[in-house]
């Protein structure tokens, strides 16, 4: 029985030693706790990826920083401001060029106020009769035919316009018409002869049809080209008569005819012919393009020596060059192009 209460009484000792030193370790500071919780902060920080160990709060970014992307902003040109005038050279390109070798455009290219309006009237009524507002015809002689007058424009390898870039969509506009041979561009054609059915091509014009309502059935244009005077001497009154007649059945038929004058004195010193078309194109209100007066620039007028055709250069139209702007067939044909230009305009008015 005494052993029992020894060991009872050791076994009480043990046990109160062993609470008290539990009850020390408790107390002990935590400098003497594990390393692993003694890990700085800054280490766990660093353990952390760069970018969001220290973010950039969005407020301080500028209002016009450039964010990084995967192209190199060298790669990007940066545009002019608005306000910024076009360097030289494009400005050249995109102006107008007021004259045509000293002569003002609106001299060559007579368009006055009243003429755009009837214009409009002519467009108007070839709406009517289904004219196609994307194609244009030519009446004249030989120095009317392909590819003596506008025929090159078609081709984009023989034309350079140079500072009259602002023609081109006039080109796209009417392509494939410059250079088609048309029923109405004859040989030795004279203004008497345009109404008789003998000078009509037998293989495409109906019996008893002239060369002009024969071009107007088969290629509907809303525009034509009048290019006659040139085999017409000796009888101006009979000249006189027969462009009239033109003109009106053109103006009938919803067709803007445009009266040519010609460099030629063929029918004498006097220039009769062209003072005629001077008047008809005055009396009714239709566009002029005067060759005539810009003939007077040009060597010999842009002719060949003693003809009625004009001096062609071998080299494309190439306008950028000046020795182009002396050539006949080359200024001719450019004027036409700027005609042309103008009745485009007037159709886009009209919503054409």
């Amino acid at each position: 029985m005494q052993k029992i209460r020894i060991s009872l009484s050791l076994m009480i000792i043990l046990l109160a030693t062993s609470l008290t030193a539990c009850g020390g370790a408790q107390a002990e500071p935590a400098a003497t706790l594990a390393p692993a919780a003694t890990i700085p902060a800054v280490l766990e920080a660093e353990a952390l990826p760069t970018e969001t160990a220290v973010p950039l709060p969005t407020e301080t970014l500028p209002a016009t920083a450039v964010l990084p992307t995967t192209t190199p902003t060298t790669s990007q040109p940066e545009l002019p401001p608005t306000n910024t005038p076009l360097p030289e050279a494009t400005q050249a390109a995109t102006a107008v060029p007021p004259s045509i070798n000293g002569i003002p455009i609106e001299q060559i290219v007579v368009l006055p106020p009243a003429v755009r309006q009837n214009v409009q009237t002519i467009l108007a009524n070839g709406q009517t009769q289904g004219r196609s507002a994307t194609t244009f015809s030519k009446l004249g002689d030989s120095t009317s035919m392909n590819p003596n007058f506008l025929g090159r424009f078609d081709d984009p390898a023989n034309v350079n316009l140079g500072e009259y870039a602002y023609l081109q969509p006039t080109i796209d506009r009417f392509k494939g018409h410059f250079s088609r041979y048309g029923v109405a561009a004859k040989n030795g054609l004279h203004s008497w002869s345009v109404f008789d059915p003998l000078w009509a091509d037998k293989d495409w014009c109906n019996a008893n049809e002239d060369v002009l309502n024969c071009e107007f059935r088969l290629n509907n244009p809303s525009i034509i080209f009048v290019r006659l005077g040139s085999n017409d001497a000796g009888a101006p009154s009979g000249y006189r008569y027969n462009m009239k007649q033109v003109v009106e059945t053109s103006i009938a038929n919803g067709v803007v005819p445009i009266l040519v004058t010609k460099a030629d004195r063929f029918e004498g010193e006097g220039n009769i012919n062209n003072d005629i078309l001077r008047e008809l194109a005055a009396e009714f209100n239709v566009p002029l393009l005067e060759f005539d007066l810009v003939a007077e620039t040009l060597p010999n007028r842009g002719l060949i020596p003693n003809d009625v055709h004009m001096a062609e250069l071998v080299a494309p139209h190439d306008f950028t060059l000046p020795e182009t702007m002396q050539s006949g067939h080359a200024v001719h044909d450019l004027i036409a192009l700027i005609m042309l230009d103008e009745l485009r305009q007037e159709m886009e008015k009209a919503g054409y």
